[in-house]
């Protein structure tokens, strides 16, 4: 049997009237009102009437309770005022409707997902959007209503549970203002300041909805306005982030919102479809910052589609859902201009929440500090819940040819979780124009890699109560570029080190390198080297192992040493063996001498807050004799004439020395001193009478390895792409 329109209830309550009038007892009236509201679906209907009369009514107490498929929504309404008309009565209206103190309470059911299924049916928002136009055009009789002390209760209130609130409304030709106030203040706010939800108008087609201050209505926290059809619903809001967190206060603490302009956007569902309802929700802000998140001029936008059925726990992120920003910064790392679109789908259940989708942009500026690193083609794959967050996917490097994969796990309960990055194209250094340089921008390095290849390898881990771990490796294979001066190719590198919590080896890191141009050329040189966890501080120590190469056609070599970088001063010995004077003599740019024999040598190298020092270097030949001729074309006239500088520039002529020794020093500013001693024979004096010469001599050469690179350019033994790069560069 259909139950009879609400709007009837007034001919019920115009015969209760009467009844109540000619039979002078209100008894009769309420049985009367009770069975009629039974009627309607409600249940353990109570009333209490004072008066009934032709104009004004009284009931001190109402109360019923209505059983829904979602649970049992109780009201009890006390001290109850009513006005009208008989007119109005009779065409189903009230003028006014004044409640002293009104009492909700909703307790929601437990039932099975089987029987919810009725539940889901009635929570369609079609039928609840035509629900809604229908008792505001059939239900709705009252001009104006007020209720002076509301009191909710039930957790389905949420934080407004308990809150005392009063309302105020008119109804003018199914148009409702209304305006509810939240009466508990907070001790440190005004009590004359209270907080409002006002509903501006509320109609069939429209709701425009503002959120005020009492005192200070032009004070507008949060605006919404819709307008509603038959089959979909499309409006726009502005919300105040700081007005809104104060407006907030009594009811949730909010801090995390800071230095953020207004937020606004639009929101369009549509339910045309019997099965699934599409929706688009933008938002857009000039500047937005939660905690330690920043964001500016960014965009959102999602769109939506949903399934009819339990619309809010099944979401679908479709296509062209994306996050636009000017920028977006979390501390000391920001992300430039970026586009980043999203897919998914987002399910709940029982408070436990799971997202499945992707995310991906086609380029990415990534800064940290005054650093900035280009990346591309990102494409990340996401599988979350509340327990845990998986993420794996592949990026690129923009300005040199890279690609990596990643994997990242997290456990939110347990407070732990693993990254893994894996080289799936090595960075490529080989094509004419790239170089390492171009990753980051400005380059802060003084060395450079114009050549070769480099992989890279990084794993991090952390759980709650241990430190932060993170290991990488490095593996450069045929390298080549430039450390201030120097250049040098063919480098081949391999070395895994942890760099957190305290940085060390792994594994003993092996280096190669085949070509090292200072100005003279070094090559084959090799070494192990180790870091390693030192007591002198937090700084590690480099150890260094069997370093050795080869240089003006000898060699090269250095006993194990360390390296502390905790240490203001560190030293160590090189020592040279079967170097070709000739060669070195070379460097010096002369014409008019040939040298011939080799040496040894010792040379102690000390570093320190200045610089680089060598004190005391020592150079011998005593088993392999050899030849100085030193015979200058001119510019020997005037030194001639000094007896002992003419006699050394006639036994240079042709010496043929026995024993040949050196002491090098060096300083920081690039000044070589070399103290020279030789004995030995020379025809143009006397073929046997010894001669001891002591020359001593003293250049910059720093100057002196400049002017060769100046004159000679990079050796040719140096690979031809870096060679021509670095030229180009200087």
């Amino acid at each position: 049997m259909r139950l009879p329109k609400l709007r009837h209830l007034s001919l019920f309550l115009i015969i209760a009237l009467f009844l109540g009038i000619w039979a002078g007892r209100a008894q009769l009236s309420e049985l009367i009102i009770s069975s009629t509201m039974q009627r309607l679906g409600l249940n353990k209907v109570t009333t209490d009437i004072n008066h009934l009369g032709l104009d004004h009514s009284h009931i001190s107490r109402l109360g019923f309770t209505l059983a829904t498929d979602t649970g049992l929504f109780e009201l009890e309404a006390h001290d109850i005022s009513m006005s009208y008309t008989l007119e109005q009565l009779a065409q189903g209206r009230a003028d006014r409707l004044a409640i002293n103190r009104l009492e909700l309470n909703y307790q929601g059911s437990n039932k099975t997902s089987e029987d919810r299924r009725t539940v889901r049916e009635a929570l369609e928002p079609l039928k609840i959007i035509a629900a809604l136009r229908h008792a505001l055009r059939e239900y709705v009789i009252f001009n104006t209503f007020s209720a002076e002390h509301i009191t909710l209760h039930g957790d389905s209130f949420g934080t407004l549970q308990a809150k005392p609130l009063r309302l105020n409304g008119a109804n003018n030709d199914a148009s409702i203002y209304a305006e509810l106030t939240l009466l508990d203040q907070s001790s440190s706010t005004q009590q004359d300041n209270l907080r409002q939800l006002v509903i501006k108008r509320l109609s069939q087609d429209s709701l425009i909805a503002e959120l005020r201050f009492s005192t200070t209505p032009g004070t507008v926290p949060a605006m919404f306005e819709f307008n509603i059809h038959d089959t979909d619903i499309q409006g726009n809001y502005d919300i105040n982030p700081q007005q809104l967190k104060h407006w907030l206060q009594p009811i949730a603490n909010i801090n995390n919102i800071i230095d953020s302009k207004n937020i606004s956007g639009t929101l369009s569902s549509s339910f045309e479809s019997v099965d699934v309802i599409v929706s688009t929700i933008t938002a857009k802000s000039d500047k937005f910052a939660v905690k330690e998140y920043k964001a500016d001029n960014i965009v959102v936008k999602l769109k939506l589609k949903n399934p009819t059925i339990s619309p809010f726990q099944h979401i679908n992120i479709q296509n062209g859902s994306y996050i636009k920003a000017r920028s977006l910064s979390y501390e000391n790392i920001s992300l430039g201009k970026t586009l980043i679109n999203m897919v998914g789908e987002l399910s709940s259940s029982a408070g436990a929440w799971e997202f499945t989708g992707g995310l991906s942009t086609e380029k990415l500026a990534l800064s940290y500090g005054s650093q900035l690193l280009q990346l591309k083609d990102i494409a990340t794959r996401l599988s979350s819940s509340s327990d845990k967050l998986e993420a794996d996917g592949n990026f690129s490097t923009s300005n040199v040819p890279a690609q990596f994969s990643f994997s990242l796990v997290h456990n939110f309960n347990k407070v732990l979780g693993s990254l893994s990055i894996r080289p799936l194209k090595p960075l490529d250094l080989n094509t004419e124009k790239s170089k390492l340089s171009l990753l980051l921008t400005p380059w802060p390095y003084p060395f450079d890699l114009l050549g070769g290849s480099i992989k890279l390898t990084a794993d991090a881990t952390w759980s709650q109560g241990n430190d932060f771990s993170l290991t990488s490796r490095i593996t450069l294979d045929d390298a080549g570029g430039h450390y201030g001066e120097l250049v040098f190719s063919g480098l081949s590198f391999d070395h895994a080190f942890e760099i957190l919590p305290n940085i060390h080896s792994i594994q003993t890191g092996k280096i190669n390198l085949k070509q090292l141009d200072s100005g003279v050329t070094a090559s084959n040189i090799s070494t192990n080297l180790m870091l390693e966890t030192a007591e002198t501080g937090a700084l590690p120590q480099l150890v260094i192992q069997g370093l050795h190469g080869e240089i003006f056609d000898g060699t090269f070599s250095a006993d194990n040493f360390v390296f502390d970088f905790n240490r203001s001063n560190n030293s160590f010995k090189i020592k040279t063996t079967d170097i070709d004077l000739a060669k070195i003599v070379e460097t010096q740019q002369l014409e008019d001498i040939v040298v011939t024999g080799r040496i040894d040598g010792t040379i102690p190298v000390e570093i320190n807050d200045q610089g680089i020092f060598i004190q005391h270097g020592a150079f011998v030949n005593d088993i392999r004799a050899g030849t100085i001729r030193y015979n200058p074309a001119a510019g020997t006239d005037q030194l001639k004439q000094n007896p002992i500088t003419g006699i050394t520039l006639d036994a240079l002529k042709d010496f043929r020395y026995t024993h040949l020794s050196a002491d090098v020093n060096f300083t920081p500013e690039g000044v070589l001193t070399v103290n020279l001693q030789l004995k030995g024979t020379s025809p143009e004096l006397d073929t046997k009478r010894p001669v001891h010469l002591n020359i001593n001599t003293e250049q910059n050469l720093l100057s002196l390895l400049k002017s060769l690179r100046y004159a000679q350019g990079v050796s040719e033994s140096i690979d031809q792409k870096v060679r021509r790069q670095y030229e180009n560069n200087q």
